[in-house]
C-alpha cells in the first residue's frame, strides 16, 4: 500500500541515516518556507485591558526579534513534525507547548510540516507575533500529525527527550526550564491526555490556555483545575451575556469579578468585538462606536447561530495568547 503523501520525505530533504534514529526522536531540517491560511490579524492594544474595559482595543507594539525552526520525528512516532520557534536573544527561560486543533488530511496537499506548524507559528494563530509582543523569554513548540498530536498527548519520556533535543540542537545542551501549554478547539482533548499522562511535566507548568475548547461537547468535563498552574480559559460563545449581569453591576465590574477567579474564565462575548476590524462579518453596518443597548440580544451570539459561534471561535485564539503570556507569573 503506498504511503501517504505527508509520510514521504520530500527529495530536498536528505533522508537520515538509520543510525541516527537509533539514538534520536528528532531531526533538525532546513527551516521551510512556512505557509499560512490567514495573516496579519489585529492584535491586542494592551492585555491589561481585557479585564478593565468591555470593548476590546486594537493595536499592535513593538516585537522582540524570533526565530523559527522545524524538526522531523523518528518514523516510529505518530507526531511527524515539531514547528519551533524562539527568541532570537537566546534560550528561552520557558517552553509553549501548543496542542493545535485535529489536522485532517483533506485540509493538506503534501505540506502538513509547512501549513500544520506554519499557520500556527506564522498565520492565524500567530504564536511567534504574540510572544514577541509579550515580551516574555518564552519558546513554543507545536506538534503536528493527522487526527493527533501523537505521542505529545501523553507519552511523557517521548516528550521530555524531544524537549532535550530541541534544546540541545539549538542551544549545545539541555535545560530543566518552566513550561506552559496552550490548546485550540478540540486540542483541549490532547492537552487533558498530556495532563493526565505527564506528571512530571505537569509539575513544570506556570501557565495553561485554553481557546475556546468550551465550545467542543466532548469536552465539556475538562475543567483544567488543580494543576497548579495559572489557568486562563478564553471562552466565546459561551461567555455570560450583558442580559445575564446583575443589573446593579458595571460591565468593568462583572470583568474584574470574574477575571480574577481561578481557573480564570475570560469573557468573550461577542459585544465586546465591535472594534475588531472583521466585526462587519457577522455584523455588517453596525459602527464600533455606536452606543450599545444593554440587553439587546442582537448585540451577543444569536442562539443557534453558527456564524456567530465560529467567528468567535476563528478570532480567539489569534490574539488572547498574548493576554496570557503577560498575565503569567514566574516567566
Amino acid at each position: 500500500m503506498a504511503k501517504d503523501v505527508d509520510e514521504v520525505l520530500r527529495p530536498e530533504r536528505e533522508e537520515a541515516k538509520p543510525d541516527h534514529w537509533a539514538t534520536h526522536f528528532l531531526r533538525r531540517l532546513p527551516k521551510p518556507a512556512w505557509q499560512t491560511r490567514h495573516d496579519n490579524l489585529p492584535t491586542l492594544a494592551r492585555p491589561s485591558e481585557l479585564s478593565l474595559r468591555w470593548t476590546i482595543r486594537w493595536g499592535g507594539g513593538e516585537e522582540q526579534p524570533m526565530e523559527t525552526h522545524a524538526f522531523e520525528c523518528t518514523p516510529k512516532a505518530v507526531c511527524r513534525y515539531l514547528g519551533v520557534a524562539v527568541p532570537q536573544a537566546g534560550r528561552p527561560a520557558a517552553w509553549l507547548i501548543y496542542f493545535r486543533h485535529t489536522a485532517q488530511k483533506k485540509d493538506f496537499n503534501n505540506n502538513l510540516l509547512e501549513m500544520g506548524a506554519g499557520d500556527y507559528l506564522m498565520g492565524r494563530m500567530q504564536a511567534v507575533k504574540q510572544i514577541a509582543l509579550s515580551k516574555k523569554s518564552v519558546g513554543v513548540i507545536v506538534p503536528v500529525a493527522f487526527g493527533s498530536c501523537g505521542e505529545f498527548a501523553g507519552n511523557q519520556a517521548f516528550v521530555t527527550q524531544c524537549l532535550r533535543e530541541v534544546e540541545t540542537s539549538l542551544y549545545g545542551n539541555a535545560t530543566n526550564p518552566a513550561l506552559l501549554a496552550a490548546s485550540n478547539s478540540d486540542g483541549i482533548l490532547e492537552l487533558d491526555k498530556f495532563l493526565k499522562g505527564c506528571p512530571t511535566l505537569k509539575a513544570r507548568l506556570k501557565g495553561i490556555y485554553d481557546f475556546d475548547g468550551e465550545l467542543v461537547m466532548r469536552a465539556r468535563g475538562i475543567t483544567l483545575a488543580g494543576t497548579g498552574a495559572r489557568v486562563f480559559r478564553y471562552v466565546g460563545s459561551g461567555s455570560p451575556r450583558l442580559e445575564d449581569f446583575n443589573a446593579k453591576e458595571s460591565e468593568e465590574g462583572f470583568l474584574s469579578r470574574t477575571m480574577n477567579q481561578h481557573p480564570c474564565r475570560v469573557p468573550l462575548a461577542l459585544s465586546r468585538w465591535r472594534a475588531h476590524p472583521r466585526f462587519g462579518d457577522v455584523r455588517p453596518g453596525v459602527h464600533p462606536e455606536a452606543r450599545m443597548k444593554r440587553g439587546d440580544p442582537m448585540n451577543e451570539v444569536r442562539p443557534g447561530n453558527l456564524q456567530d459561534q465560529n467567528y468567535l471561535h476563528h478570532y480567539i485564539p489569534t490574539c488572547m495568547l498574548h493576554h496570557g503570556l503577560v498575565h503569567t507569573p514566574g516567566i
